[in-house]
């Protein structure tokens, strides 16, 4: 069967268009690298996949089952190579089924290159009626001043003194149902109740429901060929059968690592750089997010006992020296054996001294964990990373490798935009984790096919097509010329919406 539309990746780039194309009539295809729970039965949801790895064969089957990456990243960004493994989507629903559901739009200036950014070939005004569609599709509420009774009383509390610091905190924009029992949206693992409004609940699923779209998931995608400037077919495998399938149109959303990744592996002899990459750009402009955690101690309130993930500010975000980027409620820390074995590099427990060692201290380190994080509120900062040719992703014998290096402008910004967030929460004792500087955080990817008029400075046009293929389109968040410093999610889905009413018009 031919389709019109082949949409690569359920994420929220992915589902919103194809959602968007399947209700205006278009027969869409999905393929999906991991498994949904539209077709699983068995997926491990309601707790962190690090906790179930004891009770299954390996690593990577829970990985797999609880909606998360299990490939490695080479960071080649040091003297010496690293492997991990991100803390991705990899699933139906991509990285919205792991994330804490909060929609927040970018701000006006985001869009107008200023501070010496690149300018967005669309501004605030031509996003924003999207914004309002992507908003309402995903049940985002936006809380007004009579709702500020509702938090909590940590919350509260942390919200008194923050006016009184002189700040501006507001209720964040969240897309949940918050049904009873829920805990700050179940943020970094799969939903088992069913209040988190990711992608698949909220698109890939009435998509097949209500509009005939169709689901492959299990499904490599290997190769993209082209011909004559447009896409021919996608190869992939398909529950371990070798599939090549057709569309008038191509829509990848893989994520910002893995499409340039599927271009650059697609090449041929036009194309011998990756497909659609007469700019040289694709992959380059890697931008990731700068994001430290602070534990604020408010003190004789048990934080533990109510949601947490509820307030914001964003007195910080532009500065006259700069901008910084928006704090906001992180919610509750991940239990130890996540932190565990994000220290063990990805050493299994069990058989090698080193397993053994991590066994051994696992009580000392729980006990320093408990010290610092329990029965405080814990806060991120997103902080806006500088976009920069350097830094890249590429394809290297079929792996992915990664280069990526702080600036030392960005990095005086960051102990700075530190600095200003402790004194922001005085007298409150604050302690912080740092983890802007570390590539492992690299759950806000995006900036490695950026869109822009000019075909020599965008591997995408305005409307997220390539230039050099007319029938290929990437609605994931390669297409940012720039991050912002406010989570990247609700400008995806409003987008793709803006994407997806170019596609259906034509």
């Amino acid at each position: 069967m031919k389709f019109d539309a082949i949409i690569i990746g359920t994420g929220i780039g992915g589902a919103t268009t194809g959602y968007a194309l399947a209700k205006a009539g278009m027969r869409v295809l999905f393929l999906e690298k991991g498994l949904s729970r539209l077709s699983s039965d068995n997926m491990i949801q309601g707790v962190f996949a690090e906790t179930e790895f004891t009770h299954y064969k390996s690593k990577q089957e829970v990985l797999k089952l609880a909606g998360r990456a299990s490939g490695l990243i080479h960071d080649k960004s040091g003297l010496i190579s690293n492997a991990f493994t991100p803390f991705i989507g990899e699933g139906g629903g991509g990285s919205s089924a792991l994330y804490g559901a909060i929609l927040e739009r970018f701000k006006v200036e985001d869009f107008s290159g200023e501070n010496n950014q690149p300018k967005w070939p669309v501004n605030y005004d031509e996003m924003e009626p999207y914004y309002q569609k992507a908003e309402r599709l995903y049940g985002v509420s936006i809380a007004v001043n009579g709702q500020k009774n509702k938090l909590s009383k940590a919350n509260q509390k942390l919200w008194h003194q923050l006016e009184g610091n002189g700040l501006h905190p507001y209720i964040l924009p969240t897309a949940s149902n918050n049904n009873a029992g829920c805990i700050d949206n179940c943020q970094s693992y799969l939903c088992r109740q069913g209040c988190k409004n990711d992608s698949e609940k909220t698109c890939l699923k009435p998509a097949i429901e209500q509009y005939g779209a169709s689901l492959w998931d299990n499904c490599e995608v290997l190769k993209i060929e082209e011909k004559n400037g447009s896409v021919e077919r996608v190869t992939c495998r398909h529950n371990e059968k070798i599939v090549e399938v057709t569309a008038d149109i191509l829509i990848l959303a893989a994520g910002a690592l893995a499409s340039p990744l599927l271009l650059l592996q697609s090449s041929n002899s036009r194309w011998p750089n990756g497909l659609a990459n007469s700019s040289g750009l694709l992959g380059r402009y890697l931008m990731r997010h700068y994001i430290d955690l602070f534990a604020i101690d408010v003190a004789d309130i048990q934080v533990n006992e109510e949601s947490q993930k509820q307030i914001g500010f964003n007195d910080l975000y532009q500065l006259q020296e700069g901008k910084f980027g928006t704090v906001q409620s992180f919610g509750q820390m991940p239990p130890i054996e996540v932190v565990m074995e994000e220290l063990s590099g990805g050493v299994p427990f069990g058989g090698s001294l080193l397993s053994a060692l991590f066994k051994m201290t696992k009580p000392v380190m729980a006990w320093g964990y408990e010290k610092h994080f329990a029965n405080k509120l814990v806060f991120a900062s997103i902080m806006e990373d500088r976009p920069d040719y350097h830094n890249r992703v590429w394809s290297e014998g079929n792996a992915l490798s990664l280069y990526y290096k702080v600036s030392d402008e960005d990095r005086k910004k960051i102990k700075q935009f530190r600095k200003m967030i402790v004194k922001a929460f005085e007298p409150f004792s604050v302690n912080v984790m740092k983890q802007a500087d570390s590539n492992k955080r690299i759950a806000h990817a995006c900036g490695t096919c950026r869109f822009g008029e000019d075909p020599a400075q965008a591997v995408l046009n305005r409307f997220n097509q390539a230039h050099d293929i007319s029938n290929l389109y990437v609605v994931d968040a390669s297409f940012f010329p720039t991050s912002a410093g406010i989570n990247p999610s609700l400008t995806i889905a409003a987008n793709a919406l803006r994407v997806a009413d170019h596609i259906s018009k034509k």
